[in-house]
C-alpha cells in the first residue's frame, strides 16, 4: 500500500535536500606520500580520528520518471590534538602539535531510480564528479631527528581536488515533504606542491564514505 500510494507527478519536480551524516575517511591503502600516513610515524593518532560529521545542501530535478539530476555542496572539518611520539620536552612533557583538515565537496551527480518516483519508497542509485575545496593545517612545535625542537611553527594549505563520486539511497517521498537515508563515496587526492611542513612534495588522499539521512521540501508540478 505504501509503495502503491501516488505521489506529485515526476514531470518538474523538484527538490530541495538537506543532509546530515558522518564522513568515513579511508584508512587502509593510503599511498606514501601521503601526508596523514607520514605524519602517523611521528605523531601520536589514528586516521579515524579525521572522521567527522558532514552536513550538505542538495538540489534535484526530475528528468522524466526513472531519472533525476543533482548539485549539492557539503562541508566538514576537524581539528586533532596530537603529539610527538619519540621526542618530550626537558620536563618530561610531550610535544604537542595541533592539526586541522576542512572538506567542501561540491558534487553533480545523475541517478537512477528503478521503481519510478510515482511511487512514494524510492530507492535509487548513480554517480557523478565532485570538486573539493580542501584545507589543511598543522601547528605546534616540531621535533627533528636530531633531536632540534621548533616552537609555535603554523603551516596552513588550500587546493582543490576532483574525482568520481558514487550516491544511493532510498527515501519516503509525499506531495510536499522527503525523508530518506544515503550512503556516498568519494574519490580524491590534493597535492601540497613542493613541500608542506617540512615534508617534501607530500599530497592528502581525501577517499571516504558518507553515511547519513535526507529530508527534502518538494516543488513544481
Amino acid at each position: 500500500m505504501v509503495l502503491a500510494g501516488p505521489v506529485v507527478p515526476a514531470s518538474a519536480q523538484q527538490t530541495i535536500n538537506a543532509s546530515w551524516g558522518h564522513f568515513t575517511m579511508r584508512s587502509q591503502g593510503r599511498v606514501e606520500t601521503d601526508l596523514l600516513l607520514i605524519e602517523h610515524h611521528d605523531l601520536v593518532f589514528e586516521i579515524g580520528d579525521f572522521n567527522g560529521a558532514m552536513v550538505g545542501a542538495e538540489w534535484l530535478v526530475a528528468i522524466g520518471e526513472r531519472y533525476e539530476a543533482g548539485l549539492g555542496v557539503s562541508y566538514m572539518q576537524r581539528t586533532v590534538p596530537t603529539e610527538h611520539v619519540r621526542a618530550i620536552d626537558t620536563g618530561g612533557a610531550g610535544i604537542p602539535r595541533t592539526l586541522g583538515l576542512r572538506q567542501i565537496p561540491l558534487a553533480v551527480t545523475a541517478r537512477v531510480l528503478p521503481l519510478g518516483q510515482s511511487y512514494r519508497v524510492q530507492p535509487y542509485a548513480g554517480g557523478g564528479i565532485a570538486l573539493i575545496a580542501w584545507r589543511f593545517s598543522e601547528s605546534g612545535d616540531f621535533a627533528l631527528s636530531n633531536g632540534r625542537v621548533f616552537r609555535d611553527e603554523e603551516y596552513q594549505a588550500t587546493g582543490s581536488a576532483v574525482g568520481p563520486v558514487l550516491v544511493f539511497g532510498m527515501r519516503v517521498a509525499g506531495d510536499r515533504l522527503a525523508f530518506g537515508a544515503e550512503g556516498r563515496y568519494q574519490k580524491a587526492r590534493g597535492s601540497f606542491g613542493p613541500s608542506f611542513a617540512r615534508v617534501v612534495d607530500p599530497d592528502i588522499d581525501l577517499d571516504g564514505w558518507t553515511l547519513g539521512v535526507t529530508a527534502g521540501l518538494r516543488i513544481g508540478r
